[in-house]
């Protein structure tokens, strides 16, 4: 299931046909950010994470998007004081989570973000 989005109406819909490859795809980048790698090598993390963001705008997913945004601000903060895997678990839990929901709007992406927030210990 892919998620596209719909600006007109604000909301996200499915097209199962012809987006498929497009879910694969983004379901790959995202197996390819691991809390390892940001352990090991941040810099290349970031620039994958960044990949992310782009192809995420490319293809309307407000959702992995936005996510996307908020990620890298908290890894920004978190890298150099370490707790970076914490941060990376969650927040990649968050982003496979959009790539499965069947419709989603902006009070959702916010609902999954204060989720993140929350399980960080910090506020929405």
């Amino acid at each position: 299931m892919f998620l596209h989005g719909r600006p007109e109406t604000g909301t996200i819909a499915m097209d199962h046909d012809q987006n498929l490859f497009v879910q694969v795809e983004m379901q790959a980048l995202l197996d390819n950010l691991s809390a390892e790698l940001v352990a090991r090598h941040p810099v290349q993390f970031l620039m994958h994470l960044d990949h992310v963001r782009q192809k995420a705008a490319q293809h309307h997913l407000s959702a992995l998007h936005d996510l996307s945004c908020a990620f890298e601000t908290a890894l920004q903060s978190v890298i150099e004081k370490g707790g970076a895997t914490t941060v990376v678990r969650y927040y990649l839990e968050a982003m496979r989570a959009t790539l499965d929901c069947r419709e989603i709007n902006g009070s959702m992406t916010e609902a999954l973000m204060a989720n993140v927030a929350l399980r960080l210990g910090g506020q929405p």
